[in-house]
């Protein structure tokens, strides 16, 4: 992963983090609550939404659950979500 984006995801998950957000409720948050999120910003909302549409778009249940894992590790290796 390049490091500006590294930057990008882990400013990402600390705004969620911050607002009470865990990750997993990233991927069902409405645009209409991210925009209560103090400090989030229309390309987090876009970034969020690019997720979700991701992730509800694969067919195979087992891919789907793999992206899933794929950024929850990813979240934890930020170290915002420890112990959630």
């Amino acid at each position: 992963m390049k490091p500006v984006r590294e930057k990008y995801e882990k400013r990402l998950f600390r705004i969620f983090a911050q607002a009470g957000y865990t990750p997993t409720q990233l991927l069902t948050i409405s645009p209409e609550k991210m925009v209560e999120v103090p400090g989030v910003t229309v390309p987090n909302i876009r970034t969020i939404l690019f997720l979700q549409r991701r992730i509800a778009g694969e067919s195979s249940a087992i891919r789907r659950a793999l992206l899933i894992e794929e950024y929850l590790r990813m979240a934890e290796k930020e170290g915002v979500f420890r112990g959630s």
